[in-house]
């Protein structure tokens, strides 16, 4: 019998495709994620972080100068270790260091990043050093504290 719903059921066979088509994306998804994976085992940071809890100052001022990659940084952490521009060293070496620095093009001007629960002799030994090195230049890092009394801490 005929019916105009048969000839519609005939058309829409004649309409959709004899093969389907089926993209396979996940060994895309599985390079991507393997890529990503080595990426992050790889990554080794070229600026490693030295852990000192940097002490606060109501009368700090900007020293622009520390950011700059040729400024000399020595670290003093609280257990005494003392490093160089990121890198450990012994207070023997300290002032060879950074005379070779000087000589390199690096400014005179040291900056000084202690944590604030280090031994003040640990830190005295340090400026006794650079003395050593003919540095007189000695800026010591710290975070800027609002002043007191100002209601804004």
């Amino acid at each position: 019998m005929w019916s105009p719903s048969r000839i519609a059921e005939k058309r829409e066979a004649k309409r959709k495709p004899r093969a389907f088509v089926f993209i396979n994306l996940w060994p895309v998804f599985a390079g991507i994620l393997l890529f990503l994976w080595l990426v992050v085992l790889n990554h080794r940071p070229t600026h490693r972080q030295i852990p000192t809890d940097i002490p606060s100052s109501v009368s700090a001022t900007e020293q622009t100068g520390a950011m700059r990659e040729y400024a000399i940084e020595i670290f003093v952490t609280r257990d005494g270790a003392v490093y160089f521009r990121h890198d450990p060293i012994s207070l023997s070496d300290l002032a060879s260091a950074v005379q070779e620095a000087v000589r390199g093009g690096a400014e005179k001007k040291i900056y000084i990043s202690a944590d604030k629960r280090a031994k003040d002799g640990d830190v005295e030994r340090v400026v006794d050093e650079l003395g050593r090195a003919g540095i007189t230049e000695i800026a010591f890092l710290t975070n800027k504290r609002l002043g007191e009394g100002s209601g804004k801490e």
